[in-house]
């Protein structure tokens, strides 16, 4: 499936929201807790406004399938809280391209990082082959750890080569 990954603009906010509802559901269910599940439209037009959030959009049917909501945070530094793909475009390659995409396009990168949680296997799977590695766990309730991920992209001893 041909996808492009374009900036999402505050008209977005309500797609955006429905493409999130989808991905997450089934974590909502499993934890009763899944802070992109339900987002508040006044919560995701900030978010559109003040982060770098992209849209993934089908290009033969022009439809939202996805989105990607980034933060800069200092010594370049990058944080990746949602990335969200509708389920049935899942395993069609959707989200390992929009990842990579953003990722190239913030070469001031020197990390990115993420949590997801602990039971989300399919998660830990598709982080880990893209170069994520798990480097901390973190209690958010009773029933939802959230594993931390890296991805480092400059190597201290020789700057030059990234991952």
């Amino acid at each position: 499936m041909e996808t492009t990954i374009i900036p999402a603009v505050p008209a977005d906010a309500l797609a955006l929201i429905d493409v999130q509802n989808q991905a997450f559901y089934d974590d909502f269910r499993q934890y009763g807790d899944c802070p992109s599940y339900q987002e508040p439209e006044t919560r995701m037009r900030e978010m559109i406004e003040q982060a770098i959030v992209k849209k993934i959009v089908a290009v033969n049917t022009a439809e939202i399938i996805g989105d990607l909501i980034a933060r800069r945070r200092e010594n370049g530094i990058y944080y990746l809280r949602v990335i969200a793909v509708i389920p049935r475009f899942w395993n069609q390659g959707v989200g390992t391209r929009a990842l990579t995409t953003l990722e190239q396009q913030f070469p001031d990168a020197t990390k990115w990082t993420l949590v997801t949680p602990h039971q989300s296997f399919r998660n830990h799977h598709f982080y880990e082959k893209l170069g994520y590695r798990k480097v901390a766990e973190h209690v958010h309730s009773e029933k939802l750890t959230l594993w931390e991920y890296e991805k480092p992209f400059c190597d201290p001893v020789f700057p030059a080569f990234r991952s």
